[in-house]
């Protein structure tokens, strides 16, 4: 038996086959999983044009986007798109900007009445859920729930699953899931009578779409004082963390509670003023605004909220699951930066907290930014360091952990005198250093445009997907934009291929969204020329100008015979570097011998195709071989000169390498080839 490559290569060499050719062989196989592993992207690389996501939209409101967990994003908004009634709409675009199904985008309920007001949590990979407020049976709405797929599936039926019944007003919700699939619904809900009461209330759904709380586990709190602004936190045992904010003695508060897997409710207030109540979160010193959540490290909960008195200023808490305040008891100042402080935002990495927000000083508007310790020490300076700082307004920033215990941030931009603003983004590591332009880095320009509801998702290689509103005049889309981990744009091409034409082969590509000053490379690679698979340039093509769509064709005519790889390199007038995905071709033009091509598909599950060509007629024995070198089948047989082509199949099989060795008189070659599952 053959343990090694090594003893497999002294058993080749004693049945007359080259030492190099096993080398290459694990050459084409690796270049073959590398060059069919990912799509092509349609992401532009001009910030000026951005992609349009979603075909024929009227007037989207309530634009958000969430993660799919592999790269993508599911994109959700209320649209009007016939004019009589509001209607929630979404789509999945994957990490290469490509549509997933319809582009106009699937509603995410067969119901007929107005709807409005979609609110959305990534579930498990390639599904997300939204949660909605629909108005086909009540005046007052009821929630409804969907579980959406990639594929544009309906998970919970084609109406969704209806979260509320009662005749109560809800206002606002939030919607979390946790790992095991359980999805996690707060609401606040106002009794329909006159002076009636306020109510935070829960639901836990199955993964399957069955409810799981009954009437009296579905209450949180009720009291006679108004509530707001809900947010939930899967605890990821069964259970949730709810916060809100509500009204006690004039001014506004943040209350939480913890709700274990049965409905118990865990957290009671340690204040004498509200003892009996749920966890008080903020002093009652100052009036909350606005508030963000989100899990940290060590099974805590991290808290920032903006206040109100004379000033506008932000306190932050770290919270223990157990309901213990870690920080002193009605938070603490998170920066005595001047000015006004607003709009909290913040990611938690394994061992620290990053916040940034907006910071308000003699008529301009700054990002700032700061990492905190478990103990809520600042560890970049006192007050912060400037995501940017420059003249007129940044505000309206959204953040993703960036991978690398850093952040991306991106703002709404208004640095000259005008209503309309751009987008810029940031990368910062976890020394608060910028790794991009230090003046930020363009993501949607365009002064004559107007630009709201940015959401920010993970690329899944520590880049960003931007994703906003764009108007203009009287039209609005919904537009996306991918930035790498590096700061630079996508790829400009979205088509790529290559056909034999006579001698010569056809290498053609479709540009989208030129905007002129581009160059391509053309670029070839021979299939086992060398021990180091190294590129060729064959040729140059210079941009045409601007346009939606730009197709471009250059001919070939190798000097060499087999599987050739074809890709084009793109350089943009700002010197950034892209590469099309790669075209394999088995080309026999300057053939004077036997000539055996790579199989194709490499890798396959069901069958393959192998392409040799001979100079004269010949018998032929092709040999398949498993990964110990054991021969599996053989075929015996003459075939004409010329082009040929045989086709094995891999029923029985086991997934793994194998390999296939023909002979032709004189001649043996060897390949490798893949079977999959």
């Amino acid at each position: 038996m053959y343990r090694n490559f090594a003893d497999i290569e002294i058993f080749l060499r004693g049945n007359k086959i080259n030492i190099g050719l096993l080398m290459q062989m694990a050459l084409v196989a690796g270049m073959v999983l590398l060059f069919f592993g990912s799509g092509f992207a349609q992401w532009v690389s001009d910030p000026s044009v951005n992609t349009k996501l979603v075909a024929d939209t009227h007037n989207p409101i309530d634009l958000t986007a969430v993660s799919d967990l592999n790269g993508g994003s599911f994109v959700f908004w209320q649209d009007n798109k016939f004019g009589f009634q509001s209607e929630v709409y979404f789509i999945h675009v994957d990490n290469d900007g490509k549509i997933s199904f319809r582009a106009d985008g699937k509603r995410v309920s067969s119901l007929n009445g107005p709807e409005d007001y979609p609110v959305c949590a990534t579930a498990y990979r390639n599904s997300a859920v939204v949660v909605w407020n629909d108005f086909s049976f009540s005046n007052n709405g009821y929630l409804y729930a969907q579980k959406v797929l990639s594929d544009g599936t309906n998970a919970w039926g084609e109406k969704g699953l209806q979260i509320t019944n009662s005749d109560d007003a809800t206002s606002e919700y939030s919607v979390g899931v946790d790992d095991s699939g359980y999805t996690f619904i707060s609401y606040i809900a106002k009794e329909s009578q006159l002076n009636g009461d306020y109510m935070v209330e829960i639901q836990k759904v199955s993964s399957d779409g069955k409810l799981s709380f009954n009437q009296e586990e579905r209450l949180v709190f009720k009291s006679h004082d108004r509530k707001m602004m809900t947010s939930i936190i899967p605890d990821d045992s069964g259970g949730a963390f709810i916060f809100w904010i509500e009204m006690q003695n004039g001014r506004s508060m943040i209350f939480g509670q913890h709700v274990n897997q049965s409905g118990k409710k865990i957290w009671r207030s340690e204040s004498i003023a509200f003892r009996g109540r749920p966890l008080d979160i903020s002093s009652a010193a100052h009036n909350v605004i606005s508030y963000v959540v989100r899990k940290a490290f060590k099974n805590l909960i991290y808290a920032a909220w903006q206040t109100q008195t004379r000033s506008k200023d932000i306190y932050h808490q770290l919270i223990s699951y157990s309901g213990r305040m870690l920080w002193e008891r009605g938070g603490k100042l998170a920066t005595p930066l001047r000015g006004n402080q607003l709009d909290p935002r913040t990611v938690c990495t394994d061992s620290s907290i990053i916040l940034t927000w907006t910071n308000e000083y003699k008529n301009n508007k700054d990002i700032y930014a700061q990492r905190y310790d478990e103990k809520g020490r600042p560890q970049w300076n006192r007050v912060g360091k400037p995501v940017i700082k420059i003249h007129g307004d940044q505000f309206g920033q959204r953040m993703i952990d960036d991978g690398k215990g850093g952040a991306i941030v991106a703002w709404i931009d208004r640095r000259i005198d005008t209503l309309l603003a751009d987008i810029y983004t940031q990368r910062i590591n976890s020394e608060g250093k910028e790794l991009w332009n230090p003046l930020g880095l363009i993501a949607a320009s365009g002064r004559n445009t107007l630009k709201s509801y940015l959401s920010v998702v993970p690329d899944g290689n520590d880049g960003v997907i931007i994703i906003f509103k764009n108007s203009i005049k009287a039209a609005s889309e919904i537009c996306g934009q991918k930035i790498f981990s590096s700061g630079t744009y996508s790829s400009q091409i979205v088509s790529f291929n290559t056909a034999l034409t006579g001698d010569s082969i056809k290498i053609s590509w479709i540009a989208a969204n030129e905007i002129g000053s581009t160059d391509y490379s053309v670029e070839r690679a021979v299939e086992g020329d060398k021990q180091d698979i190294s590129w060729k340039d064959v040729g140059s093509v210079q941009s045409q100008g601007k346009g939606t769509e730009v197709h471009y064709d250059f001919y070939d005519t190798p000097d060499t015979s087999g599987t050739l790889y074809y890709r084009v390199v793109q350089t943009d007038a700002a010197g950034d570097i892209q590469s099309s995905d790669v075209s394999s071709i088995n080309y026999y033009g300057a053939a004077s011998g036997v000539v055996l091509a790579q199989n194709f598909p490499n890798p396959f599950s069901d069958s393959t195709t192998i392409s040799f060509y001979l100079p004269d007629p010949a018998d032929v024995t092709v040999e398949f071989f498993d990964e110990h070198v054991v021969k599996i089948s053989e075929i015996d047989k003459s075939f004409p000169a010329g082009e040929n082509k045989i086709t094995f199949y891999a029923k029985g099989l086991k997934p793994g390498v194998y390999f296939f060795r023909l002979k032709a008189g004189d001649f043996v070659g060897v390949k490798k080839m893949i079977i999959t599952n």
